[in-house]
């Protein structure tokens, strides 16, 4: 009887953890599509610092596969959304490093996401293989 709450305990924790796992692997390949966006946004600004000039006509996404023409205004500012409901001017050198610093707190994220699924991974893995065992045992 104890065996048995023993065991059902165990295939809980086993679960406990799988779910963590599948979390985590989640919010990996969000944050990593995230920075993927970040990397599109820091190239979009570098060619705006490079060659871009006042009155250059460009394409702008505004959702989906639909753009709109447009024409640069200012190629020096750009408008910076730092908080939901909050955008400020910021030069495209001061947006790049804003960008870049968004880019760093990312790939310490993923990192942090890497290694915790590797341990869960390996949490997993000797939970299966002791289950496995008591389960022929049985």
């Amino acid at each position: 009887m104890e065996n048995s709450q023993n065991l059902e305990q165990q295939l809980s924790q086993y679960r406990y953890i799988k779910e963590q796992r599948d979390m985590s692997q989640g919010q990996f390949e969000f944050i990593n599509a995230s920075l993927g966006n970040l990397y599109a946004v820091k190239e979009t600004l570098d060619n705006l610092k490079e060659g871009v000039n006042e009155n250059d006509e460009i394409l702008i996404p505004i959702g989906g596969l639909i753009n709109i023409e447009a024409t640069i205004k200012n190629t020096k500012k750009v408008l910076v959304q730092v908080k939901n409901d909050t955008i400020i001017e910021k030069t495209v050198e001061e947006a790049i490093e804003f960008i870049n610093n968004h880019i760093e707190q990312h790939n310490a994220q993923l990192t942090y996401l890497k290694e915790r699924i590797f341990n869960l991974d390996l949490n997993l893995q000797s939970m299966n293989q002791m289950l496995q065992g008591r389960m022929t045992q049985r």
